[in-house]
């Protein structure tokens, strides 16, 4: 083996070595929705940071809002800035939301206003 061959394989193993710790992120977990009084509340991972409402059997999208921004940064890797909720729960008439920050918002359901907590 010449001394090019030896370098090229070193290069190869090196990099099949280092390539798996630069893993992108796995995919968000799914997030259970919720039905109150005949609307289902979802937060899919094709629209983050928004939750979803839905008319029950009917199939048909009420209306959707974000309850918070994700800031991205164009010289890093997109998918690692991503933020998606991990929780939806109900609480008097409002969702109580949660994100993979761990910072927590109250979404109005009769006004549809969001607040941080």
């Amino acid at each position: 083996m010449n001394r090019a061959s030896a370098i090229l394989t070193l290069c190869i193993l090196l990099v099949g070595t280092i390539a798996p710790g630069l893993a992108k992120r796995g995919a968000p977990a799914n997030v259970a929705s919720i039905v109150i009084k005949g609307v289902e509340y979802s937060a899919p991972h094709d629209a983050m940071a928004f939750v979803v409402a839905n008319a029950v059997g009917l199939g048909k999208e009420l209306w959707r809002v974000r309850i918070y921004e994700v800031r991205v940064n164009p010289e890093l890797e997109r998918d690692v800035q991503d933020v998606f909720i991990t929780s939806l729960a109900e609480k008097d008439a409002a969702l109580l939301i949660t994100n993979e920050h761990d910072e927590k918002f109250t979404l109005d359901l009769q006004t549809r206003k969001v607040t941080r907590q």
